[in-house]
Formats: structure tokens, C-alpha cells, sequence
């Protein structure tokens, strides 16, 4: 993910359009438009996310940079996107793998 990404995630976070965590995604009324992933996360986690988004077709990118370094915050495995516009940006600027199809 190139720098673009992370002013992307920026923005999102402070305009109050990312959750963080798989607990609070699931559990979350919003509509999410994304899923970001790091690829540290524990196998548990990341079918959890995969089984999500399939679910509710929503796109899943696995990062190759720590989304603790992308989002500024310690412990951030897997944060969702809830501004379309935001998430479209992500997307088309992401050379990331899209694991909404199986979990790796």
C-alpha cells in the first residue's frame, strides 16, 4: 500500500468513518463498504473477516503493511470502512490482494 492509502485511512478516521476490530464490525449497524486486513492476523480472525464479507459481499484487502502503521494506532489487525467514497479510493489505489473469495 503506497502513501496515498494511508491518507486515504486518514481521512476516514477522522471523519468517523472506520471501525476497528472484527468484534465491532460484526456487530456494527453501519454500512460497511471495506475490510482491511493485516496479514499478521491470527487464523481466527481472518475467517471470521473472509466469512463476513462473503456473507455480506463486502470486498476484503489483505495488507502487506501493518495497518497499525497505516491507520497511526497500536494493536490495529482489521478495520472496516463505512464511506463509499473513501473505500472506492482504497480500492482503486490498492495493489493488494483481495481475499473475500477464501481465506489464505
Amino acid at each position: 500500500m503506497n502513501n496515498k492509502i494511508k491518507a486515504y485511512i486518514g481521512f476516514a478516521i477522522n471523519k468517523g468513518s472506520v471501525i476497528f476490530g472484527i468484534d465491532n464490525i460484526v456487530k456494527s449497524k453501519l454500512k460497511i463498504k471495506l475490510v482491511l486486513l493485516c496479514k499478521s492476523t491470527q487464523k481466527n480472525t481472518r475467517k471470521e473477516a473472509a466469512e463476513f464479507c462473503k456473507k455480506k459481499n463486502i470486498r476484503l484487502l489483505e495488507t502487506a503493511v501493518p495497518l497499525e502503521e497505516l491507520a497511526s494506532r497500536n494493536g490495529v489487525k482489521v478495520l472496516a470502512i463505512t464511506d463509499t467514497n473513501l473505500a472506492q479510493a482504497i480500492i482503486k489505489n490498492s495493489d493488494e490482494e483481495d481475499v473475500c473469495g477464501g481465506v489464505n
